[in-house]
């Protein structure tokens, strides 16, 4: 066994996630920041590396420095096994006063240790939470200003939890089932709601609309100056562009889609002039997105709505400069039909529109919905995630099993290959490739019901997993059921699977894509396609289209008809009968005279043409046509072609044709304007503002595709571009340009009622200021008085205007009405569509052993997961997980559940940071159980980092410690380094990105760029070679410094080496975690950090000392200073500066001079070339007596052909 090393007390430990795909890897480390407060640091560390060296408190790195290229007499390496990567020298000594850490104060602790302190909680009702909405009531949303200052008066100190939010109880039992549910529910609800409550209340900063305020007026595009304090309260307003929020102008509404869930609404919008997307790469708007509207910026109006559609770009509206989304309405304050008041209506309501970039809403909602619907009675594990019990019992589907068969060996008849494993006994490792701690993880799987693996970095617990997998389906029949496993992330889940393929095809694979060649025929969505539809689907598909047709004609009647028809005005009793009888005698008179050319443009009763129309066929998006001269070139009578019926004539219209009119695109005219004013700020964009994307916005194009295909994955349909819609609003118009319309309707377009001319029954022009003394009044314009009157033809047309404006405002809401219960009727047909495909998909899952689906999809898809009825659920990285995420992905029957992770790694990301550290969401159900003494299982011996990079992490891993796998202490050193493990310190300032919080630090990424294109030479691959960052900002920094280098950019299976750039000094104090890492390095004999990073040329031995970028250019080629000298294969010497590549790709420069066999003359090329023909001058005599010069090999050329000779002079003189 390895010897044990010193312990520590613990720190924390960081990870990386693989971004890019093509050179050094950069990507951003996430860490727990629940680590103990750090000491106040008062000191000014702004000055340069320079005046840093030139501080006397700081001359020890000087004289440590000139003396590093000396040897040592005593070197010391790991294993006592010589020399080996660190070379043969030693830095003296540190004195005490002159480290960087503080060994006095080396006093950090885990971040697994709870504060134990009391909190105010405030006395609830549990049970109520199931009453809530998990859509953010708008509300709450909107919250006021006093409700913010009252909840700060309760967080008087840091660490105070948030006033009204529970917290989660990580020490003990909870009280109730309901207290735990209620518990994790308001949590997640909060985690979704505090982003958005932010998002408004800097938006009305930044608006400088004060709340109460009326006014509506905003200028969002004026550049507004911010104060440069950090730690005191601004009084300015925020910037524009927001941290809190992504802002998105001039929303309205395009058109009804009808989805596969429910019908949605398209919105046009465009991005504020300082934006820059790059729509493949970017978050912003993506499916499952929450968005706020509002039309009066946020001062009472607001609509909460998700985002359903974007596409790898949004569609483009009628403007170059407009996007299109479908999103789906899920709160307003409004009771109009369709949300956004009457599309029909003259003026359409324009919308700004806020994205919240901190909270995906679609992984909560299905998480909120689980918890809301959740009984106390039907939890699973109760015992355990509510009671913390710490006796934990035998499956009950294994309560009969003596022993396990654990031999890696498939099943076979003719070779049965076993190695029994008594549960009461130890188990054995033989045949298994298993070391102590692995074999004893593997007991605690099969034996508890609720299993928790503690696995360390590089000890094997995916290898653990898989195998107990292995070992579950090998004991046991179909009988088990599916196994399910969840991992957090789609590439861990594709690797597990992956290993279980190996001894088990019978796999279905969940929700989003499969970047696995192995796993893709394996997704749900191709095991579908392979099978037949279930049965009933033809049946609701066509009840579906029945509701599309009913809806469409009504937007269209609402559209179409200017005018209520008279059938409307007998159904509501609005008239009299004698009325009634006089207004269809005006009908039938108007009817009569009306003219047949309805196209003339002089016609006076052309508006008669197309009323009571029905409704067309448009297509999705937009529809487009060109069969307007079919009926024309016939002549009106192509009996291929169904004829336009002619239909009735409205006495309504008639009785108000002096008011109607028509719609025509003023809109889009007085719209370019703006488009003109547009079009120059796209243009100033890249002189104005910096284009670079915010790093914050940017996303992995496969990424994206996945979230995507998640959203929509369980429809295979859902194609929302491809769906039926109809244009409403300002888009409508483009419905008049359709052949069949436009012979009903004529050229000008729709008609439409002018309200405006109830206020035109005063004529000005015939009032006479001198005769007229009496104060003029409207008395005969009284509607009451009117409605008195049976002969309407009497009435004025301000009355008319008023009776019909009361009539149509009934018609609107009966229609509003209407198409609310056809809406729902629709989603009610989706929902019976997906009850059929989710018994249908249940069917086929239960036919195979293993399913496989990420945290978020297990959520997602509860119902199935319920109605599949799995025994078993194992779940890696649960230690990264939300407790809520796995707490949702229990079903009733579950009967074993195996946590396999690290709480001494990464804890779960929340969107808001206070909720983990005040309230400990980010506590994982994982550490909870650990913390609270639940039998679990470490595994111990590492088999990825070498031994000294691994003392790192021993301060976290101390009861049992952690040891090295023999395989580790073999492994080669890092080429051209003098040491695999040093911290490079420095004293140079960070700043700030221009349009974000990120901070970055030039001079790192200079270094990280020098250092990774020095690696490259070395003969590293890139995917050998990760940069891990801590800021976004950084990393977009370190990218441009690669490009640069013109080195472009995976995760490499084991770490040879890790060297670490930063400020020693600074982060010793500020950090007690850094403290203790820095003083471990000071305390090695090697003594593994300096201001001076060594390099080690690997041809002479030579060391060169890098502390500035700039140093790199003394070994450009890789090596040291020094010449190359070395023999190439043509016997020269190599003339090039030492390098670190092979001479298989150095030219040589000397002279050949071999003797070329033909002629005997010494080649006069260059070594590297090919020596061909002769090069050397000769003479020859022609037989006419004169002379040529030629070189050689073309002499002989000419003698092998004697007729060819010919003398140039004896052929100018003839």
């Amino acid at each position: 066994m390895p010897p044990k090393h010193t312990q520590k007390k613990p720190q924390e430990q960081w990870a990386s996630e693989r971004f890019f795909n093509q050179g050094p890897i950069v990507v951003n480390a996430s860490t727990n920041a629940t680590i103990q407060p750090a000491r106040k640091y008062n000191s000014n560390d702004t000055t340069s590396y320079r005046q840093h060296i030139s501080n006397p408190s700081m001359r020890w790195a000087t004289d440590a420095l000139e003396s590093w290229g000396a040897s040592a007499n005593t070197p010391q390496t790991w294993g006592d096994t010589g020399q080996g990567a660190f070379g043969g020298w030693t830095e003296p000594s540190m004195p005490e006063s002159h480290r960087f850490s503080h060994p006095e104060q080396v006093v950090f602790k885990l971040n697994t240790e709870i504060p134990d302190r009391p909190f105010f909680t405030e006395k609830v009702e549990y049970s109520t939470y199931r009453d809530r909405s998990i859509i953010p009531n708008p509300k709450d949303v909107m919250i006021e200003e006093q409700d913010i200052l009252f909840q700060r008066k309760y967080q008087s100190k840091r660490l105070d939890p948030i006033f009204h939010i529970p917290i989660n109880r990580v020490s003990g039992a909870y009280d109730s089932v309901d207290q735990y549910l209620y518990t994790h529910f308001e949590l997640m609800r909060q985690d979704c709601l505090i982003p958005l409550q932010k998002a408004v209340q800097s938006y009305r900063k930044t608006t400088q609309i004060p709340l109460g305020s009326d006014s509506t007026e905003i200028h969002t595009e004026t550049n507004i100056e911010t104060s440069t304090e950090t730690n005191t309260e601004t009084t300015y307003p925020a910037p524009v562009n927001s941290f809190d929020f992504k802002l998105y102008e001039h929303v309205q509404l395009s058109a009804l889609v009808f989805g596969p869930r429910q019908v949605v609404y398209r919105i046009s919008f465009r991005l504020p002039f300082y934006a820059h997307v790059t729509w493949s790469q970017s978050k912003r708007l993506i499916e499952g997105s929450m968005v706020l509207l509002s039309k009066d910026h946020f001062k009472k109006d607001i609509k909460i709505a998700t985002v359903v559609y974007r596409g790898d770009e949004p569609m483009r509206g009628s403007s170059r400069f407009e996007y299109m989304i479908n999103i789906q309405l899920e709160a307003d304050n409004e009771e109009s039909p369709l949300g956004f008041g009457d599309p029909s209506s003259g003026q359409q309501d324009t919308y700004v529109m806020l994205e919240a970039p901190s909270a995906y809403f679609e992984a909560y909602r299905h998480i909120l919905s689980v918890l809301k619907n959740t009984k106390a009675e039907n939890l699973p594990f109760s015992q355990y995630l509510v009671n913390v019990s710490q006796e934990s019992t035998l499956p009950c589907y294994a309560s009969r099993k003596v022993a396990y068969d654990i031999h890696p060996s498939l099943p076979s008849k003719r070779d049965p290959q076993r190695t029994m494993a008594p549960l009461t006994q130890k188990w054995p490792t033989s045949n298994t490739g298993m070391d102590e701690t692995q074999i004893n993880a593997l007991k605690t799987m099969m034996t508890n019901e609720v299993a928790i693996i503690q696995g360390p970095p590089g000890t094997g617990k995916t290898f653990v997993g898989t195998y107990g997998m292995r070992v579950l389906l090998k004991n046991f029949d179909e009988s088990l059921g599916p196994i399910v496993c969840i991992c957090q992330t789609n590439h861990a889940l594709d690797q597990f699977l992956e290993h279980i393929l190996k001894f088990d095809n019978r796999i279905i694979r969940i929700g989003s894509r499969s970047k696995s060649a192995l796993i893709k025929d394996h997704t749900l969505y191709e095991v579908r396609r392979q099978g037949e539809n279930p049965r009933g689907l033809w049946r609701l598909y066509k009840k579906r289209d029945g509701i599309v047709k009913l809806i469409k004609d009504i937007i269209l009647q609402m559209y179409e008809e200017p005018c209520v028809r008279i059938d409307y005005l007998r159904k509501i009793k609005a008239l009299t009968p004698r009325q009634l009888d006089c207004l269809m005698r005006l009908g039938e008179t108007k009817a009569d005279t009306r003219k047949p050319d309805s196209d003339s443009e002089d016609s006076e009763d052309d508006w008669v043409i197309g009323s009571n129309i029905t409704a067309p066929k448009p297509s999705a998006p937009r529809p487009l046509g060109n069969t307007s001269k079919v009926a024309s070139q016939w002549g009106g009578g192509n009996p291929n072609q169904p004829q336009v019926k002619e239909e009735p004539v409205n006495p309504v219209e008639i009785w108000l044709k002096d008011a109607i009119g028509y719609a025509d695109s003023t809109e889009r005219e007085i719209s370019l304007a703006s488009d003109i004013r547009n079009e120059f700020l796209e243009q100033q964009k890249g002189l104005l503002f910096n284009e670079d994307q915010d790093e914050e916005d940017l996303i992995d194009e496969e990424e994206l595709k996945d979230i995507a295909y998640n959203f929509t994955e369980d429809v295979p349909e859902a194609l929302y571009e491809k769906w039926p819609s109809i244009n409403i609003g300002k888009d409508y118009i483009s419905y008049s340009e359709q052949p069949d319309l436009q012979q009903r309707m004529g050229k000008r377009g729709r008609r439409t009622l002018n309200y405006k001319k109830i206020d035109t029954g005063f004529d000005t022009s015939q009032f006479n200021f001198f005769e007229n003394t009496q104060v003029y009044e409207e008395p005969h314009y009284v509607l009451e008085r009117w409605l008195k009157e049976d002969d309407l033809s009497m009435w004025p047309l301000p009355v008319r205007l008023k009776a019909h404006k009361r009539w149509e405002q009934q018609l609107r809401e009966e229609q509003g009405e209407t198409l609310k219960s056809l809406f729902l009727r629709y989603s009610q047909c989706n929902e019976e569509i997906h009850k059929i495909r989710l018994k249908h998909d249940a069917t086929l899952c239960k036919g195979v052993r293993v399913i496989g689906l990420t945290s978020t999809a297990a959520a997602k898809y509860h119902d199935l997961l319920e109605e599949i009825k799995p025994k078993v659920i194992v779940v890696e990285e649960a230690a990264e997980m939300l407790e809520s995420h796995i707490v949702t992905a229990l079903t009733q029957s579950l009967q074993h559940l195996i946590l396999i992770g690290d709480h001494q790694q990464l804890r779960p990301s929340t969107a808001v940071h206070d909720l983990g550290t005040k309230h400990f969401l980010n506590v994982s159900l994982f550490e909870r159980l650990v913390n609270n003494n639940l039998p679990y299982s470490r595994l111990s011996f590492q088999r990825r980092m070498r031994p000294e990079i691994r003392c790192l992490i021993d301060p976290i891993y101390t009861h049992p410690p952690l040891h090295d796998h023999p395989d580790v202490h073999h492994l080669e050193p890092i080429r051209g380094m003098d040491m695999s493990l040093f911290f490079l310190s420095h004293n140079e300032p960070e700043g700030h990105m221009e349009d974000t919080a990120s901070k970055f630090n030039a001079h790192e990424a200079d270094m990280a760029a020098r250092l990774s294109t020095y690696l490259l030479l070395q003969g590293y691959e890139p995917e050998d070679i990760t940069i891990i960052t801590m800021y976004s900002g950084q990393r977009s920094v370190i990218k441009k410094a690669l490009r640069k280098e013109r080195r472009l950019n995976v995760d490499p299976g084991l770490i040879h080496g890790m060297y670490i750039l930063g400020n020693a000094k600074l982060l010793c104090e500020k950090s007690d975690l850094w403290n203790e890492i820095v003083s471990n390095l000071e305390e090695k004999p090697t003594h593994n950090i300096g201001l001076q990073l060594t390099l080690k040329c690997s041809q002479h031995n030579e060391l060169t000392e890098v502390r500035w970028p700039v140093d790199f250019t003394a070994v450009e080629e890789g090596g040291c200073t020094k010449p190359c000298g070395q023999i190439l294969d043509c016997a020269h010497q190599c003339t090039l500066k030492c390098h670190s590549y092979g001479h298989d790709l150095v030219r040589c420069q000397y002279p050949c001079h071999k003797v070329i066999q033909s002629c005997g003359h010494p080649c006069t090329r260059r070594c590297f070339e090919p020596c061909g023909s002769c090069l050397t001058p000769c003479k020859l005599r022609l037989p006419c007596g004169h002379e040529i010069e030629r070189e050689c090999g073309h002499i002989k050329r000419l003698m092998e052909r004697p007729l060819s000779l010919r003398c140039d002079s004896c052929v100018n003189r003839v």
